[in-house]
C-alpha cells in the first residue's frame, strides 16, 4: 500500500503512526485538562481517564492501570470528543486503518481490534479508506501543530523515527 520500498515505507509509516497515537493522547490530555488539576490525586485521576480515552481511539487494549474507571463512560467521552472536533476524528480514523494495514503485513499479527472496527464503522464514512502517505504525514502535522510548541518538538522527532 505505501510504495516502491515497503521496508523504509513501512518504517516511516510506523513512526508516523506513533507519532499520530501519541498526538491523540496528548491532545486527550489536554482536553480533560491534565497539568490545570490542583490536587495530585485529581491529576492523577484525570490523566489516567485521558490515557485510557486515548488507549480507546488509538486500538489498544485497556491498560491494568485503568482498572477503577469507568471505561463505558470514558469511551463514550472519547467518541463524543471525535464527533465534535473534526481533525482529529479524521486523524483516528486514518491512523486505525494505517495501524491495521501495516500490523497485517508486518511483524504484528494481530487483527484490529473490536473497538478499532466500532470507531471505524461508526466514523469512517467520513474519510477515504485507503490513506494516501502524504495525505496521512500531512494529516499528522496539521494534528501535531494544534498542539503547544514544546509538545510539537517531541511530536516531530516521533515522525522521523527518532525517540
Amino acid at each position: 500500500m505505501f510504495g516502491r520500498n515497503k521496508r523504509n515505507g513501512g518504517v516511516r509509516i510506523d513512526s508516523l503512526a506513533r507519532a499520530a497515537q501519541a498526538t491523540i493522547g496528548m491532545a486527550l490530555m489536554r482536553h480533560y485538562g491534565v497539568g490545570r488539576t490542583a490536587s495530585a490525586g485529581g491529576e492523577e485521576q484525570i490523566a489516567r481517564k485521558a490515557a485510557a480515552a486515548a488507549n480507546f481511539l488509538n486500538g489498544h487494549a485497556p491498560h491494568p492501570a485503568h482498572e477503577g474507571l469507568d471505561l463505558p463512560q470514558v469511551h463514550a467521552e472519547a467518541r463524543d470528543w471525535i464527533r465534535k472536533n473534526i481533525e482529529m476524528r479524521e486523524l483516528v480514523v486514518q491512523t486505525l486503518r494505517v495501524t491495521a494495514d501495516v500490523h497485517t503485513v508486518g511483524k504484528y499479527g494481530d487483527a484490529a481490534s473490536e473497538d478499532s472496527l466500532s470507531i471505524l464503522s461508526e466514523f469512517g464514512g467520513d474519510s477515504s479508506e485507503i490513506p494516501d502517505p502524504r495525505a496521512y504525514e500531512a494529516l499528522v502535522r496539521r494534528a501535531i501543530a494544534t498542539l503547544p510548541h514544546d509538545t510539537q518538538i517531541q511530536l516531530m522527532r516521533l515522525t522521523k523515527g527518532e525517540e
